[in-house]
């Protein structure tokens, strides 16, 4: 298709010509670089009794951590029911009560701090209000599904080295400890993946299934396992599971189990080969459950939804996910926590979360024919639902709000349950992303965003920063974003889209197999040309370019063929396939399904879509951000990339943060975050 006029080709939802200032409350506090530390992140929904329960978690700059507290919805107002600090999940009994995981004892704080497997759980008592010791168990749990108060199985964390120790030291466990501590000034790998974002080494660790029963914990795994994904059924009869057990190299696929409660006897049911794998369990009445199903191995498409019945072994698909994966992809920097709803049937259908283009929006997909009805109508993000009433609860982010939690009725309409951050638009001078839809080359109607500079004085032109999500079947939305507003307030122009590659358009859209940095890169080219023509105080001279991850590699290839960017700042990224294949935790798994064959079977065509095969092109000075524990994109990445800017001669800079991983801009030290942003805001205005 020939490349048409820009005129042809853009559809403007918004000319620009709003009034100076319209976006800019010159009453209202500027968002500032600490900005996040304001907003209250909600997860982990749950409702019992009609009482309705969540985990709040906010920054603590000062102490340069994250503060997590249960919490009760009383009335609209969130009571506090614990103050440790340092709360995950927890679990409501039938009696009222709640049960979660706490060390409140310096002894036993520190203990864990040596790298001792225990737990201690707490039973708290919301008439009572004071929670007292319920168990401890010797082991780092996960994951706990409840037969009763004294009998549920439950996940812990099994490191075969420290496990060899404490039998040599006959199950002394200062012994064991002793041993993990002599052992620390090196690190020993067998296996691949040998390291997992966020959890550090995992050469020889495992996730095994225990079963406790009133104080006596019997192991249900095998040395090797690993499991998850725990289901019980609704009568407490079956535990469903997902499994792997490997040496050496770890599978693609899972394995799916079926254990019998009463004699903790568990069966291989996986209904298909082992390339594929299965999660989002949910049990329907009789003999039947939900459950998502991925045979995409070896590419992107969605995870299809089925009905497997337990005693026949019949699969049978009910939906075939196209163009509605399950799961919100809508990117912010200011959620934390949130757990995965789920599929949740009903007699006629199941729902689910679906990314949707630019939103998350809760949907129902019928049994007899997988017609899909859309439950929420909006532009909402809903991170979390539950069945409630005639209708549901959720956590979602609507407009420029943070994450509130929501009741949706019949018709699917929202309405406020809390207002935990309403005062963020009364008090700060969050600004609206402007929507502009523009067609690709493909003739494929694509929607960005702009936020226009704070104080925006018609007629004068402002320095722009051209933002790119990771993924890349990620998505941005209109939701709000903590980096993107406080640019903004620093005088910036901020654009964004969703290029080729990204989530909510379909399978179709979303595979760009062996085609990285191409159709993807035309759209964000064609989109900064779009927004350019349609908001007049974008400077062209004075754009700059940033992103993350695969934000990050597109920030590479960008500034590797064209010198139209004056800045940019490339975040945890990736330089070379080559390399990327044989380093981070999902090296083998990823350039399979994404880039296609491996360096030997083809390193050709991992060259050729490498940033670092065109290096020698860069003109752009480049700021490079990476941390040390980043293992979904390991250092050497960014490294190489800045050694080879600095080989050529160009403006570059590498900052490297220590004890962080992937999730620095989401989740990091609240210190570290601050000086990241610093960081790429100092860069932007130096060069723009």
């Amino acid at each position: 298709m020939k490349r048409q006029s820009l005129f042809a080709i853009v559809i403007l939802l918004w000319t620009g010509m709003i009034p100076a200032n319209a976006q800019s409350g010159s009453d209202k506090k500027p968002v500032g670089i600490d900005f996040f530390k304001e907003v209250k992140m909600i997860s982990n929904l749950k409702e019992k009794n009609g009482n309705i329960y969540c985990i709040i978690k906010q920054a603590d700059v000062e102490g340069n951590n994250y503060a997590s507290d249960l919490y009760l919805l009383d009335d609209g107002v969130p009571r506090p029911l614990t103050s440790t600090h340092d709360i995950g999940e927890y679990y409501l009994l039938d009696d009222g009560s709640i049960l979660f995981k706490a060390a409140r004892e310096a002894a036993d704080k520190e203990r864990i701090r040596k790298g001792e497997p225990l737990s201690v759980y707490l039973r708290l008592s919301p008439r009572i209000g004071e929670a007292t010791e319920a168990f401890r168990l010797p082991y780092a749990v996960g994951d706990i599904k409840l037969v009763d108060e004294k009998h549920f199985f439950f996940t812990a964390a099994y490191d075969h080295s420290f496990n060899q120790w404490l039998e040599q030291s006959a199950g002394d466990m200062d012994k064991a400890l002793k041993e993990k501590e002599k052992n620390s000034s090196y690190r020993i790998f067998d296996e691949i993946p040998f390291w997992s974002n966020g959890r550090g080494d995992v050469s020889g660790k495992r996730t095994h299934l225990y079963y406790y029963d009133d104080g006596a914990v019997t192991s249900l795994s095998e040395t090797f396992e690993t499991v998850g994904g725990l289901t019980l059924s609704t009568d407490k009869q079956t535990l469903l599971y997902t499994s792997n057990t490997y040496r050496g190299k770890a599978p693609r696929g899972n394995r799916l189990m079926a254990l019998h409660v009463p004699s903790l006897k568990a069966e291989d049911i996986t209904p298909l080969d082992e390339t594929a794998s299965y999660g989002s369990f949910s049990f329907l009445p009789g003999d039947d459950v939900i459950l998502s199903v991925n045979t995409h191995i070896d590419d992107i498409g969605n995870a299809s939804i089925h009905r497997l019945n337990l005693r026949t072994g019949v699969l049978t698909l009910l939906y075939g996910g196209d163009p509605y994966g399950a799961g919100n992809s809508i990117g912010s920097d200011v959620k934390m926590g949130n757990v995965s709803s789920g599929i949740k049937p009903d007699k006629q259908g199941f729902y689910y979360i679906t990314t949707v283009n630019d939103h998350a929006p809760l949907i129902h997909v019928a049994y007899k024919d997988a017609s899909v009805s859309f439950i929420t109508q909006g532009k909402e993000s809903i991170l979390e639902y539950l069945p409630f009433g005639d209708g549901f609860l959720a956590i979602a982010m609507t407009g420029n709000r943070a994450a509130e939690i929501y009741s949706i009725d019949r018709k699917g309409a929202l309405a406020p349950l809390s207002h935990l951050n309403d005062h963020l638009l009364t008090d700060f001078n969050i600004l609206t992303p402007q929507p502009l839809t523009f067609r690709n080359e493909n003739g494929i109607e694509i929607t960005g965003y702009v936020i226009p500079p704070a104080h925006r004085e018609q007629g004068k032109k402002y320095p722009t920063i051209l933002d790119i999500h990771g993924g890349p079947k990620t998505a941005f939305g209109a939701t709000l974003f903590h980096e993107m507003q406080y640019w903004a307030n620093q005088g910036y122009a901020v654009i964004f889209t969703n290029p080729t590659g990204s989530d909510g358009g379909g399978n179709a859209f979303a595979d760009i197999k062996a085609r990285y940095g191409e159709t993807d890169y035309r759209d964000l080219m064609t989109f900064t040309d779009a927004a350019i023509a349609a908001f007049d105080f974008i400077d062209p001279a004075r754009i700059g370019v940033t992103g993350g991850s695969y934000g990050g590699f597109m920030t590479n290839w960008i500034i590797g063929h064209t010198d139209r960017f004056k800045a940019a700042a490339s975040q945890r990224s990736i330089a070379s396939w080559i390399s990327f294949s044989n380093t981070t935790d999902i090296g083998y798994t990823f350039i399979q399904s994404q880039i296609g064959g491996d360096a030997w079977s083809d390193h050709d065509g991992l060259w050729r879509q490498s940033p670092l095969r065109y290096a020698d092109k860069v003109k752009t000075p480049t700021l490079f951000i990476h941390s040390d524990e980043d293992y979904r994109c390991w250092e050497s990445e960014g490294i190489q990339m800045f050694y080879a800017l600095k080989y050529f001669e160009v403006p570059s800079r590498l900052v490297l943060f220590k004890g962080e991983n992937h999730e620095l801009s989401r989740s990091g030290r609240p210190l570290n975050r601050i000086k990241r942003l610093q960081e790429i805001t100092d860069w932007m205005n130096t060069y723009l």
